[in-house]
């Protein structure tokens, strides 16, 4: 798929009917605009929430405007107001596809859920949910929700927060969605589906004047989003047209250190190919024979392969920082622990059964669930839920 770089974010150069038919195999869709791409400049825990993305679309006309100026012109806007109702009418005859709203202020996600389910003629959305302001920092709330999400077996989960609170609880909480195989982070949607709050007219949408819009329906709140913070993009855009521009370094580095902080030893008994005698013979070695590198020790046992140790010593920490995250098919061939002939074979099961790509390989007896795990909570959590299909195709398992 064709990406679209602005600044430190990549985009997907993709139509509106591309993107729904695809999600038919599941994902997460995160919608790009000026807001969430100043706020990428230098929030930490936001970044790496994008990296989790499995598609990223743009939700403005300005930076439309901008990738044409880069040279790389952006085939279609798609907001995240246009993407829920999209979603909605792509898949309102088939029963497979239900779901769970999240977000909105009390009453406002019930309302969109009488008019959808009328519309649809079914029971499209099954149910909804509204949030406390601080839920994220409240753990029996967040868990309430997992399990009414859970419950209610929906397959979409359309979560309308506000970024970053949406795309950050998308990315610390999907693998314990069991059901969900679709999320759609879309932002104030659920209010205008419901006529609470009214979307600009289509001529300033289409103009890159919807934020003036919103501006005035909301000026106390949304001023400084506007008039503020939003104003380093016009002397950065300048900066990459000049090849000028630098991401964030911190950003960077604070996925690298994240694991790099921790000795190769210690990641590889995180991911359950170290056993504990094993590791702490590793370490008495390392203390007794300073000189030996933590992967010259376990090649000497004898104890995993010289790939899978210079995968975790020195490959982890440069695939962690990426922009765009790997399927796990990806993260398990490059560490050695799946052949090619392995993946094409769950790949080919995963077609048949209803199973996950990494459950079937535990099944196999090929990976250990620890294994597993370790991959899709601590540098892959987007492809827990999906479920695996974004290993359904074999052009997704290319680095």
């Amino acid at each position: 798929m064709e990406q679209v770089k602005i600044l430190n974010a990549s985009l997907d150069n993709i139509y509106s009917h591309q993107l729904l038919e695809n999600l038919r195999h599941g994902g997460s869709v995160f919608t790009l605009n000026v807001d969430h791409l100043m706020k990428l400049q230098k929030d930490w825990e936001f970044y790496r929430a994008y990296t989790s993305a499995t598609y990223r679309v743009c939700d403005s006309q300005i930076l439309k405007y901008a990738s044409t100026l880069l040279g790389q012109p952006i085939r279609e806007k798609i907001s995240g107001s246009d993407l829920l109702p999209s979603y909605i009418r792509h898949y309102q005859n088939d029963p497979s596809v239900t779901l769970f709203l999240l977000g909105a202020g009390s009453g406002v996600a019930e309302i969109t859920r009488h008019r959808v389910n009328e519309m649809t003629g079914r029971m499209m959305v099954v149910d909804v949910y509204s949030p406390s302001y601080s839920f994220e920092n409240n753990p029996g709330e967040c868990q309430e929700i997992i399990e009414r999400i859970n419950r209610s077996r929906a397959t979409t989960l359309a979560i309308g927060l506000g970024a970053p609170k949406q795309e950050i609880w998308i990315y610390k909480n999907r693998h314990r969605l069991t059901g969900i195989k679709v999320f759609l982070a879309i932002g104030a949607a659920l209010d205008f589906e419901a006529g609470t709050q009214q979307r600009s007219p289509r001529w300033m949408s289409e103009s890159g004047l919807e934020w003036l819009h919103r501006l005035m329906s909301e000026p106390k709140r949304l001023w400084k989003r506007y008039l503020w913070e939003s104003l380093p993009l016009f002397w950065l855009l300048p900066l990459q047209m000049l090849q000028l521009y630098r991401p964030p370094e911190r950003l960077g580095l604070a996925a690298k250190t994240a694991i790099a902080s921790q000795n190769c030893d210690r990641l590889l008994y995180r991911a359950g190919l170290l056993s504990p005698q094993q590791l702490a013979i590793a370490q008495q070695l390392q203390a007794d024979y300073p000189h030996l590198k933590c992967g010259e020790i376990i090649g000497i046992k004898g104890w995993l392969s010289k790939q899978t140790v210079d995968f975790f010593a020195h490959r982890l920490p440069q695939l962690a920082s990426d922009m765009r995250q790997r399927p796990l098919g990806e993260y398990l061939r490059q560490a050695g622990l799946l052949n090619e002939g392995q993946i094409r074979h769950l790949l080919e099961e995963h077609k048949h059964y209803r199973i996950g790509f990494g459950e079937l390989a535990i099944r196999k007896g090929w990976v250990s669930r620890t294994t597993v795990d370790f991959f899709l909570r601590y540098v892959a959590p987007e492809c827990e839920t999906l479920p695996y299909a974004a290993f359904s195709t074999p052009p997704l398992l290319s680095a």
